[in-house]
């Protein structure tokens, strides 16, 4: 099995990589910047054909939760925008996706852990950026 995983420079790239290292049964592919870049959705197909992916793990994100603050159109070009392009490249490549979201879609007042099913109320740009992503990579 081959995955592909955006976000090359990031930490969960790295732990795949790491955890397929040495086993015969899973390549991972860690894609990134400058050949896909979210902030350029022209670039995500051509990158995700390159890595010949029997699997999408959509990792890459803009993290800076403080600086997304002050830089929203930059936060939901990648958050947003770009988790839709990455999904609708691997549907378009006939492969499934994997997408990563935050627990900052909820609002932190619920007690316990949150699960998929609960209701989302992010409270600033970073987790409505995410959330738009959640809806995008679902409408792909």
């Amino acid at each position: 099995m081959r995955l592909a995983v955006t976000g090359r420079e990031g930490q969960v790239a790295a732990s795949l990589v790491e955890a397929a290292r040495g086993r015969d049964d899973v390549e991972v592919v860690a894609v990134g910047r400058p050949a896909l870049d979210l902030a350029r959705p022209d670039t995500v197909l051509a990158a995700l054909e390159a890595a010949r992916p029997d699997i999408v793990v959509s990792a890459a994100a803009y993290t800076a939760v403080d600086q997304a603050e002050d830089e929203k159109d930059l936060t939901f070009a990648v958050n947003a925008t770009g988790a839709g392009k990455v999904a609708e490249a691997a549907a378009r490549l006939g492969v499934p996706v994997i997408h990563l979201s935050t627990d900052y879609v909820f609002d932190g007042a619920k007690d316990g852990a949150y699960v998929e099913t609960d209701p989302t109320a992010p409270l600033g740009v970073y987790g409505a950026s995410k959330l738009a992503g959640e809806e995008a990579v679902a409408a792909a």
